[in-house]
């Protein structure tokens, strides 16, 4: 998960998605990260899935 500009977005490698429900996950997620991009400890998403376009 990225939650600023990213230069190496190529164009051609990028994923986006949308949370439907969870953001309180998603806040503690982003509190994980240190100023220069990697994680204070290790972040694991055990149970995801997709939602049928």
């Amino acid at each position: 998960m990225i939650y600023t500009l990213y230069s190496r977005l190529d164009g051609k490698h990028v994923v986006f998605g949308k949370v439907l429900s969870g953001m309180d996950v998603v806040y503690k997620v982003e509190a994980e990260g240190k100023q220069n991009g990697t994680p204070k400890s290790k972040v694991v998403i055990a149970d995801s899935g997709e939602v049928p376009l």
